[in-house]
């Protein structure tokens, strides 16, 4: 087994696990969808990659570094349906069954702990793999880093950026900044949109020579909202830049991925109404 490790976006993998799958209780009445949807990427991931180490980061509830010096951040967003919060707990049991450290730290994103652990691991020669459907975690790829996509069974790495966008890694938050990003209300500079802000910087390379260079760049409107609005780009690009030095505990060792506890395992699955589940053997060794 090579020396490869996985970690789950756990917050943005629930959330597609309960809105690809419908209608989907336990015996008993639970809603049980996003669990299922879950557990079942999850198994896959273990039975076809076979990874030797696993984690899987989750964001916590209350404000992180980004709201306090952004009130508006991720503002627009809906409440978490209650249907979903009910199935969180669930979801731990059976992560903890398998054994997978689950990390959730207070004022941080899952995508800072995710950034933590990721380059802790690169700078050991450590493959890693993240699991997203998160673009905005481009910014962590490396010769060690690259992202899968679930939804698109994509992956993405340097190369791949540089085909597809003709960019490096490090220009994904400069675009960010630019751009803005709606999903995590980032406002960006107005009028400029993903695909300028991809020319500008694919042109100019970072934020600043951006700033640097306005008289150069085509469009009245365009060079007053870059000088007007360069400040706000600036806080963007901070709201946009994943934290790689979150304090946290880290042990290698304590996500090697083995000993799952199958009975618990398929208690669980007995609970939940995982028939296909239960007949399968977890035997990651």
């Amino acid at each position: 087994m090579s020396e490869n490790f996985f970690i789950i976006d756990g917050h943005s993998q629930l959330y597609q696990a309960y809105y690809a799958i419908t209608g989907l209780t336990t015996p008993k009445g639970q809603p049980i969808n996003a669990v299922y949807g879950f557990t079942r990427m999850l198994r896959k991931i273990i039975k076809e990659d076979k990874p030797c180490y696993m984690a899987i980061a989750f964001d916590t509830k209350g404000p992180t570094f980004r709201h306090i010096e952004y009130k508006e951040y991720k503002s627009h967003r809906k409440p978490t349906p209650d249907d979903l919060v009910s199935q969180i707990p669930l979801l731990y049991d059976v992560i903890n069954a398998y054994n997978i450290p689950l990390f959730a730290i207070q004022g941080f994103e899952a995508d800072d702990i995710i950034g933590t652990i990721s380059k802790k691991l690169s700078k050991k020669n450590i493959e890693c793999t993240i699991i997203t459907i998160d673009k905005d975690m481009d910014q962590l790829i490396d010769k060690h880093i690259r992202i899968f996509n679930p939804r698109k069974k994509e992956i993405r790495d340097i190369e791949k950026l540089r085909k597809e966008k003709g960019i490096v890694p490090e220009n994904v938050i400069d675009i960010l900044a630019l751009g803005g990003d709606s999903s995590d209300n980032i406002p960006g500079i107005p009028g400029i949109g993903y695909k300028t802000a991809l020319n500008l910087i694919r042109e100019w390379k970072s934020l600043e020579n951006v700033i640097s260079n306005v008289d150069k760049i085509k469009g009245k409107k365009k060079q007053e909202n870059l000088l007007k609005y360069t400040e706000l780009a600036r806080l963007s690009k901070r709201l946009a830049t994943i934290n790689t030095k979150v304090p946290l505990d880290f042990n290698l060792e304590a996500c090697r991925l083995t000993d799952f506890n199958n009975i618990k395992l398929n208690e669980l699955f007995t609970n939940y109404g995982f028939k296909s589940f239960i007949a399968e053997n977890h035997d990651n060794n």
